[in-house]
């Protein structure tokens, strides 16, 4: 089997520009330097990305990762969010990828830009040095690299470095398949390690589709028998599988035990973060009404319920896609990437597209996956492909001109129609939106298709312009090339934002009123329960600053949301990140009232004033922070301390259900502990005695037990399979699960020191294969370069 040769190959114009006709670094140099000063606000100082994970999920958990390996210590267990959970296997937290070397380099905030920075320079550079390899010319290559990481998706998810890193590669790794197709065994070793850093990041999702993509590479692409080219395939994914299995192994551990095998629940999901149709409007005509609500914006418009969209943006625009329809029809030997496109964009579109739910019904794990708009970034990638290939098809003299004048005129048709009060008015009665919000979508709209046509107008002026001969030609597709980058940034550079470093840095004042109130902050203590969802309320100067997106961020530092915490030690009860138990899962989901959450150390409670306007919290008010509406509590309710003796251990053979539980008077008063275990027998009530907390850290508990008869030992933290419990004397002793989330185990009479330990599961195995894998890359990097000294030393 063999791939089709081009049609042809794009001709040389005479007298080109320098930067077209330069050697192919000079033209990856400007490429690099286009993509440095769109992105120029993620290495200027003084600056953070503000919006969503990068500045709520990401910063906190990198802070806590790079302060504990400074000491020597690997972060494993995370007791700052639910109960605790593991650290290394929530694959987001990215403890073994090349890019936690920067943490060490820099604070955590610049390293997290540097990175970010980095991956939009990778996805340039990759996308250029794919374009090359499939015979682009420099400026159809280049253009390629720039309407990627140009593109709204790349810029949009700069929000998420797990995500964000991911999709740069793509480029990289299809390069590197190409050339792992054509050249030595050796060459499978470069996509396994690109594929294993996607891993290694935390990204398993995309990391699960780079293999349906290899594959359709490797059928459409691959010049060598079946055999060999199965044989490679093989070697590529096996070698990734090695390479990653120190990140994969653990993350395996956690999902099979978590929420995430739930194919019911992520189907509901999935569907509701698909694209909505109505979006694919907003590929060819940007932004629309960023002044607006996001919420807002996406619950009337785009159906997603009471949240923003997931991609801010999609914009690649009009002569994008205009290119890459015409690099689509005239290299017919890139039809993987229009299959590739097309593919993924009836998947991002989830049910309305017909694809998503048989993949979700047929395909392995495919269920448990919930983003389907993320299959946008694949459609981006495709698409800059093929318009680099549409640029060196103009170049060819191919493609009439007409159609780019006729899209011209239909644009500031819609700029002109759009502009009219019947459709706003339309607009508003369809959508039931505000008439001012109507108002400013349709207007904002018909704007946005007033700067297309401006664009289409130019790639129109530019094609006649050098067919007819007043325009040379090399500057013709120079000033192709400007027209693309210039429409891209203007629809997309507001879609990634930034605000000045004090944002993370600063202590929020609930903060201080905690430490104020409990001494020394530090986890095994309490806990705590914030929510911040709903109306935005901050400050006017604030919101100056900030915008919607930024404001929203400082509000969640504020009320110490999302994993804030982590910074300050105040453990959350609540969750955010992926892989949960379905028990804690399910307890969250029922929201249990002050005496549910007392049962599990919630002392205190952050919120807006209204939820504290009942009698019972008149004189549990702790501090208030006016300006955005919260209000510090302490819980009414007494609640029980981390770690207590049972006064009454109830035995159940089977897992307790969560809802039944907390639907228990006798549970909610503190009088019972269920306590799951196939033992035939519990020890009885404990009348008397004690337990403390001598020593309290992330891997390690322990809990000094004085007791006159055998009793069961409660722990507050989440059961979790990775827990060992020994006596002092090396005694093991088993943990049971206890009240459907927590630790228990049964003491014998007397003084005794009781240390719960906790090792990732699967760890060192993972580890092994790590090392496995690296072994093998280099040996067959060393077999390929002894092969070839052998070869040249024969005669």
């Amino acid at each position: 089997m063999s791939h089709a040769p081009p049609q042809e190959k794009p001709r040389v114009m005479p007298g080109s520009v320098a930067w077209i006709g330069a050697p192919a670094g000079f033209a990856m140099g400007a490429l690099c330097a286009i993509t440095l000063a769109f992105y120029h606000r993620l290495w200027l100082p003084d600056l953070i990305l503000i919006k969503r994970d990068a500045f709520g999920l990401f910063v906190p958990l990198k802070q806590y990762m790079v302060e504990r390996l400074s000491v020597g210590e690997l972060p494993q267990w995370f007791p700052y969010e639910g109960l605790g959970r593991s650290y290394i296997g929530v694959p987001h937290t990215g403890v073994f990828h090349p890019f936690t070397a920067l943490y060490f380099l820099l604070s955590v905030p610049d390293a997290y830009r540097v990175s970010t920075l980095l991956s939009c320079l990778l996805a340039a550079a990759g996308t250029f040095v794919l374009g090359r390899m499939l015979h682009f010319s420099r400026a159809g290559a280049v253009l390629a690299g720039l309407t990627y990481t140009l593109s709204g998706f790349v810029v949009s998810v700069t929000d998420a470095i797990v995500y964000l890193y991911s999709i740069c590669v793509l480029p990289l790794f299809c390069a590197a398949l190409e050339k792992a197709l054509g050249g030595s065994r050796a060459w499978t070793v470069v996509p396994a390690v690109v594929w294993a850093t996607v891993l290694l990041n935390g990204d398993v999702q995309t990391g699960y589709y780079y293999g349906f993509i290899a594959l359709l590479w490797v059928v459409a692409r691959a010049s060598s028998p079946y055999w060999e080219t199965s044989l490679r395939l093989a070697i590529v994914c096996g070698l990734t599988a090695l390479l990653a299995g120190i990140q994969l192994s653990p993350a395996w551990a956690v999902f099979v035990d978590s929420d995430r095998t739930e194919a019911a629940i992520f189907h509901e999901q999935a569907l509701y973060w698909a694209t909505h149709p109505l979006r694919l409007l907003t590929v060819l005509a940007s932004p629309i009404d960023q002044n607006a609500d996001p919420v807002k914006i996406g619950t009337l418009f785009f159906g997603t319920h009471q949240r923003e969209v997931w991609a801010e943006s999609v914009y690649l625009g009009i002569p994008v896609a205009g290119l890459a329809l015409l690099g689509a029809r005239h290299r017919r030997d890139l039809r993987v990437l229009t299959i590739l496109g097309i593919l993924a964009l009836l998947l991002a579109l989830g049910q309305r597209g017909g694809l998503y739910e048989v993949f979700y019904h047929v395909v392995p794990l495919w269920s448990a996956f919930r983003y389907p708009e993320k299959l946008m970034g694949i459609v981006s990638f495709a698409a800059a492909m093929l318009a680099g290939a549409g640029l060196d098809a103009l170049q060819a003299g191919k493609g009439h001109c007409m159609p780019w004048l006729g899209v011209a005129i239909l644009c500031i048709g819609a700029w002109g129609a759009l502009s009219t009060e019947p459709v706003t008015a339309w607009t508003a009665a369809t959508f039931h939106a505000p008439a001012d919000l109507a108002f400013a979508v349709t207007h904002s709209t018909g704007l946005a298709f007033l700067f297309s046509a401006v664009a289409a107008l130019g790639v129109w002026l530019v094609t006649v312009g050098s067919r007819s001969g007043w325009l040379r030609e090399s500057l013709a597709f120079a000033v192709l090339i400007a027209i693309v980058a210039l429409d891209l940034s203007r629809a997309n550079l507001a879609a990634y934002h930034t605000g000045p470093s004090e944002a993370a840095t600063f202590t929020p004042p609930l903060a201080e009123a905690l430490k104020a109130r409990e001494g020394t902050l530090a986890p095994g203590r309490f806990r705590l329960i914030s929510f911040s969802k709903g109306r935005v309320v901050a400050p006017e100067d604030v919101f100056q600053v900030f915008g919607i997106y930024g404001t929203t961020s400082v509000l969640r530092r504020q009320t110490l949301d999302l994993e804030h915490n982590a910074q300050f030690h105040i453990e959350l009860a609540t969750r955010y990140m992926p892989g949960h138990t379905t028990a804690f899962a399910s307890l969250v989901a029922q929201k249990p009232g002050i005496e549910a959450a007392a049962r599990y150390n919630v002392a205190y409670y952050i919120g807006r004033s209204f939820h504290f306007q009942a009698p019972r919290f008149a004189a549990s008010v702790v501090a208030a922070l006016p300006g955005y509406d919260l209000v510090l509590a302490h819980n009414p309710v007494p609640l029980k301390p981390r770690v207590y003796l049972s006064q009454r251990p109830e035995r159940a053979s089977s897992p307790v259900d969560p809802v039944v539980l907390l639907s228990r008077p006798d549970f909610l008063s503190g009088e019972v502990d269920v306590i799951e275990t196939s033992d035939a027998t519990l020890p009885d009530p404990a009348l008397s005695g004690s337990a403390v907390i001598e020593r309290y850290a992330p891997e390690e508990v322990r809990v000094r037990v004085a007791t006159p008869q055998p009793a069961v030992l409660i722990l507050l933290d989440s059961f979790d399979k990775g827990w060992t419990a020994t006596l002092e004397s090396g005694l093991d002793l088993p943990i049971m699960r206890a009240n459907a989330l927590v630790r228990a185990v049964a003491v014998p009479a007397g003084s005794h020191v009781v240390t719960f330990r906790y090792e990732t599961p699967l760890l060192r195995a993972g580890a092994v294969f790590s090392l496995a894998g690296v072994v093998l890359c280099l040996g067959l990097i060393a077999h390929a370069r002894w092969r070839t000294r052998t070869s040249q030393g024969k005669p």
